[in-house]
């Protein structure tokens, strides 16, 4: 078994090496030298060196096979990217419809077509009609898969899907016979009709999520996503190992632990898989659970290394570039968390309370002991991908894992129920709903602490995380007693980030004022903090993955801020507020300000005034050009003159704390930079926050020449528009600004001094 363990773990090393690291015209190269490696090892006769020889030959096919699978897939559809083209495909998924648009997976079918599968996005509900085993034709704009937003983008090849399209033509169906290897999703899509109709509205999405990792309903959610994940909670709608477990357990409860059972068991944990669409991690649960129910079948133990990696080489022989997915990357150092620390921590955790009471608490001990394994091993994946890390994770699962396996049967028991009866269904699901709705309250709770989640921003955070497993390690190898070695690290760590987080809100409250130009993307959000005061101008992207109200709510925790007193939006385009309500969710907010007569082009405004009203969010409207004091924080603001579309009706402004003044034009145009000159002649300001990202409509030299600032900042990002102009770059530099832009610096501060 453990050789098994050592061709996987080696094959799927070269496939990771190949995936971030290497250059693919070294993948052959590399091949080819392990593989003669391989072979003079082999040929040595040594029996001591066949450790070594498998390990060759391993990295040699995992750097060949990538390579291959790339010329095979990646490469031929790279060359279709910005083609215009009549596609046709097979669905193999139901669509996603959305509010104006729609997505389906299609496996394309035709000679001048790559391998693999392509998303289609269509306008309006075009593709509603489309199922499972239909053939779609259309005309379609080719996009590589591999990037978007000018970034590295991996999720899509992780599924293998290689290219994007976007419809140009009708779609034309031609019904198709779905066939037996559709029957998962019609059964997916059966099990959540029955959700919808049984569970009611405020704990549907989650059961959802939870019986079927079907999470699109729980995003729409937006409060309580971002509580789950705040709270370290959401890999419990990520269908893994857990609910695997929870299957086979409930399985070999009814049915007993026999041979049958056993069988029986291993056939509905691969058809459950299947109904949630095969993510890695409930393959990778899978493939565990399979070793563990056969190996008694054919005599032999269960080595849990070995299932694990040939459960990661399996899905890596399937698709390479799964090797990207940071699902599959969670759930594995998850589970090796597990494996290696959960025994030593649940021994340690123990010997920190009397016999008795660890009797009595071995289940919290067990869970605990688990949820610290996993923070050890995925921890740093979190850091690098999210540049966050969730603190209390282990609380949570102490207050709520029980819950969840009760959740997640009895919510396929209520389906079951209801397709026989469907009131004694709805009643089960009721009682049910009860124990989702505890969890709600259990991650609400925990996420509401200003500690649950560490959001990394700076040098010192990152330094932080590395000192704390420097100490682990330190005191792991020390004679210390067992409660020693787990205490004094733990108080460490804790007094280290204590001195982290007040060191930090210090800098920020004892500063004169600070101005932040926040890294969202192509979009604005700006911040203004004096003393406690802080004054948030507009929150809003696009074209990017990220939520400017969740960059801009992260930066404000980070620097120790627990509330927004003031967030006022310039106007109600997309790429200035869409990030409210997330930000929202994350700070409360007293008061909210907007211009009167606001011209909602992008249908935001209702969204706005909702959240603003459900969490007693006070609103006011500028309708003529006034001053307002919010602490030391000074504000005049111009009210839009005249008519036009909102662009030309932006509340423009000028903020100070003390002398420094900064102007925020919003998108104006340089007509209403112009009006606004002639109205109020402007002088002697510090700052500039360039008008529209950079665009050559704003930011006249009438208006570079009047203010004399000698700072400029322009809040920008991947774009299609051109932002900013090389004309206005350049119309900058001439007039002595000093040029600073968030998509090449980041998040731009200004401290005002102390």
């Amino acid at each position: 078994m453990r050789k098994l363990a050592i061709a996987c773990f080696n094959f799927s090393a070269a496939v990771f090496l190949s995936c971030y690291l290497l250059r693919a015209g070294a993948l052959p190269w590399l091949a080819a030298g392990f593989a003669l490696c391989g072979l003079l090892l082999f040929f040595s006769g040594q029996r001591w060196l066949r450790g070594f020889v498998i390990s060759a030959f391993a990295l040699a096919f995992g750097f060949l096979l990538f390579f291959l699978h790339a010329r095979l897939t990646l490469v031929p559809a790279l060359s279709l990217d910005g083609e215009t083209l009549v596609i046709r495909g097979e669905v193999c998924a139901y669509p996603q419809i959305y509010d104006d648009y729609a997505r389906v997976e299609l496996r394309l079918d035709g000679v001048d077509l790559p391998r693999g599968k392509l998303v289609l996005y269509a306008d309006g509900d075009a593709l509603s009609v489309f199922s499972p085993g239909d053939m779609l034709c259309c005309t379609a704009r080719m996009k590589r898969a591999d990037e978007r937003y000018g970034e590295r983008y991996d999720s899509y090849l992780a599924r293998g899907v290689y290219l994007t399209g976007s419809a140009k033509s009708e779609p034309e169906r031609i019904p198709g016979e779905p066939g037996l290897r559709y029957y998962p999703l019609y059964l997916q899509r059966q099990i959540a009709f029955q959700v919808d109709r049984l569970f009611p509205a405020d704990t549907a999405a989650f059961m959802k999520s939870l019986m079927l990792g079907d999470k699109q309903d729980l995003y729409q959610d937006q409060s309580l996503y971002l509580a789950m994940n705040r709270a370290g909670f959401l890999h419990v709608v990520a269908v893994s190992g857990m609910h695997i477990a929870f299957l086979v357990g409930l399985l070999q409860l009814l049915l007993g632990k026999t041979r049958s059972s056993s069988l029986f068991c291993l056939g509905l944990v691969w058809l459950f898989v299947c109904i949630t669409g095969a993510p890695a991690s409930a393959v990778r649960a899978a493939v565990m659970q399979s070793f563990l129910l056969v190996a008694p079948m054919v005599n032999r133990e269960n080595d849990p290394i070995t299932s694990l990696s040939a459960a990661l080489a399996l899905i890596l022989l399937a698709n390479p570039y799964a090797a990207g997915s940071v699902g599959l990357q969670l759930s594995f150092s998850a589970m090796a968390g597990i494996l290696f620390l959960s025994e030593p921590l649940n021994s340690g955790l123990s010997g920190l309370l009397p016999d008795h009471w660890t009797e009595r608490l071995r289940a919290p001990i067990s869970t605990t002991a688990s949820s610290l394994a996993v923070l050890a091993f995925s921890a740093p994946l979190m850091v690098l991908h999210f540049h966050a890390l969730s603190l209390l994770s282990p609380v949570t699962n102490v207050l709520g894992l029980w819950a969840v396996s009760l959740c997640f049967g009895g919510g396929y028991l209520s389906c079951l129920l209801g397709v026989i009866f469907q009131p004694l269904g709805t009643a089960a699901a009721w009682l049910v709903s009860w124990l989702a709705r505890y969890l709600f309250l259990v991650a609400r709770g925990v996420s509401s602490l200003s500690f649950a989640m560490l959001y990394l921003r700076s040098l010192p955070s990152y330094l932080w995380v590395l000192l704390v497993y420097a100490l682990v390690l330190l005191f792991a190898c020390s004679r210390l007693r067992a409660w020693l070695r787990f205490l004094l690290p733990t108080l460490l760590a804790v007094g280290m980030l204590s001195l982290l987080l007040l060191s930090t809100r210090n800098l920020y409250d004892r500063s004169r004022g600070v101005m932040t130009a926040v890294d969202v993307g192509q979009g604005q959000s700006l911040v203004l903090m004096q003393g406690e005061q802080t004054l948030v101008i507009d929150c809003g992207s696009i074209y990017t993955l990220d939520n400017a109200g969740e960059r801009t709510g992260s930066y404000l925790i980070s620097s120790g801020r627990r509330q927004i007193d003031v967030l006022l939006l310039t106007h109600l385009h997309a790429d200035h507020c869409n990030g409210v309500t997330m930000l929202m969710d994350m700070l409360p907010v007293r008061q909210l300000i907007l211009p009167a007569d606001v011209e909602d082009e992008d249908g935001l405004l209702d969204e706005i005034l909702e959240a603003a009203e459900a969490r007693g969010t006070s609103v006011s409207y500028v309708s003529c050009d006034e001053e307002r004091d919010f602490g030391a924080i000074h504000a005049r603001l111009f009210a839009p003159a005249g008519q036009g579309d909102a662009n030309e009706r932006c509340m423009m402004g000028v903020y100070s704390i003390g002398t420094y003044d900064m102007l925020v034009t919003g998108d104006a145009p340089k007509a209403a930079e112009k009006d606004l000159l002639t109205r109020y002649p402007l002088r002697d300001l510090e700052l500039l926050i360039v008008g529209h990202h950079g665009s050559r409509y704003s930011s006249s030299g009438e208006l570079l020449n009047s203010i004399g600032a000698d700072t400029a900042v322009i809040s920008v990002g991947y774009n299609t528009f051109g932002h900013p102009t090389y004309e206005t770059l350049e119309r900058l530099a001439a007039y002595g600004y000093h040029i600073y832009r968030t998509d090449l610096n980041g998040s731009v501060e200004i401290f005002l001094g102390n």
